[in-house]
């Protein structure tokens, strides 16, 4: 049933405007495009609202490096922590809304981190924006502008581009409850992508046009993680009160910091990531640690090792591996299976197995030295 909302005259009298179905999607398209405060960025992160530069619409995503694009998105937005947000609109009418449009815009994202380069968005980006591009970053980032803030801030872009750190944005002028529902899962599945869905009503007379967005799908459990809630590596480490296992998870990410790998920290635990030439200098993760409070995505839990890209198939995401990465991968996740102090926590999407913090102390010699190799071997190939 249609809705309707009030404006209330300056004499009092209510004025009634009724909800109104957009007349096509390249309508809406082009609203969020100009206004991109109608994502809901303060719903999002009301300590830290979220703000936006437009990339580009209809951007192309290909299968391969090597081929022509195959798919657009309908939008690419990047957020003032250079987290880049992908939109794919539809009226509330079409019925893709319903299943259709999660396959497919999970589909781009994983094309379009294999396949984007951050030299080509911010082309695009400062093309688009002949006049005006160093202004606009420097009102998103709400600093001074400077050639040093650019360089950084698409550095990194780069570097959540690399790692899958995506928000993933579905936005109609109206949600089914089967959308959310599947939003909210996969919000709690996907540790580094956060997937919503944005609600757009319009409400007009013959006099005025008003836009009501409403963002859909944040689980409870993030609604209180805020983006800018990551804690730091001294929060993180601050969390292991036994002296003994702060100590192993500190070699741990020593490992890593030494040689110039990834170490994200997240919300609640930290990864260990590499580049690969082979992946094509994308991260593949080998290492996840998380304090005792705390439970990691799928079953990850405690200190994790496995391969966070695939090692079962990396092709699942969007690109067929060499036999020398496939058989890497393999030979790492394959150490921990007769160990007696391991638990297999493999789940879709990743291989891992998970070891007990008093484990990880007892065993931390062999533990480093296995993570130590695999991330020489992974930088290497």
């Amino acid at each position: 049933m249609a809705e309707k909302i009030y404006i209330m005259a300056e004499d009092g009298t209510l004025e009634s405007m009724d909800e109104t179905p957009f007349a096509t999607e390249d309508v809406l398209q082009e609203l969020i495009a100009d206004h991109p405060e109608l994502l809901a960025g303060e719903q999002m992160d009301p300590d830290n609202p979220r703000r936006w530069i437009l990339i580009t619409r209809e951007k192309g995503i290909s299968e391969t490096i090597e081929s022509a694009r195959r798919w657009s998105i309908d939008h690419v937005f990047i957020d003032q922590d250079a987290r880049p947000t992908l939109v794919e609109v539809k009226r509330g009418s079409n019925t893709e809304i319903r299943r259709t449009v999660v396959g497919q815009l999970l589909e781009y994202a994983a094309h379009a981190t294999i396949t984007w380069r951050v030299n080509n968005l911010r082309r695009t980006f400062e093309q688009s924006n002949r006049d005006d591009h160093t202004e606009l970053l420097a009102q998103l980032l709400q600093e001074e502008e400077s050639e040093e803030i650019r360089d950084s801030f698409w550095e990194k872009v780069e570097t959540n581009l690399n790692a899958r750190n995506l928000r993933l944005l579905f936005v109609a002028d109206e949600i089914p409850d089967s959308l959310a529902r599947i939003v909210e899962f996969l919000n709690a599945q996907m540790p580094d992508i956060e997937v919503l869905a944005v609600e757009i009503k319009q409400f007009g007379n013959e006099s005025n046009q008003v836009l009501v967005p409403r963002l859909i799908g944040q689980p409870e459990t993030q609604r209180s993680r805020t983006e800018g809630a990551n804690l730091t590596l001294d929060q993180f480490l601050g969390q292991f009160e036994d002296s003994e296992v702060n100590e192993a998870a500190s070699r741990l990410l020593n490992v890593a910091r030494d040689n110039d790998d990834v170490v994200y920290v997240g919300t609640s635990g930290v990864s260990i990531r590499t580049k690969c030439s082979l992946y094509n200098d994308k991260l593949i993760t080998v290492a996840w640690i998380y304090p005792p409070s705390s439970r990691g995505w799928a079953k990850l839990r405690d200190f994790s090792f496995g391969a966070g890209a695939g090692g079962k198939n990396l092709g699942d995401f969007g690109m067929e591996i060499p036999a020398e990465l496939d058989s890497l991968l393999h030979q790492w996740c394959d150490q921990f299976k007769d160990d007696t102090f391991t638990e297999d926590v493999s789940s879709q999407g990743v291989v891992a197995h998970a070891i007990s913090p008093d484990n990880a102390v007892k065993h931390i010699d062999l533990l480093e030295a296995r993570l130590a190799k695999v991330l020489a071997d992974l930088r290497a190939v």
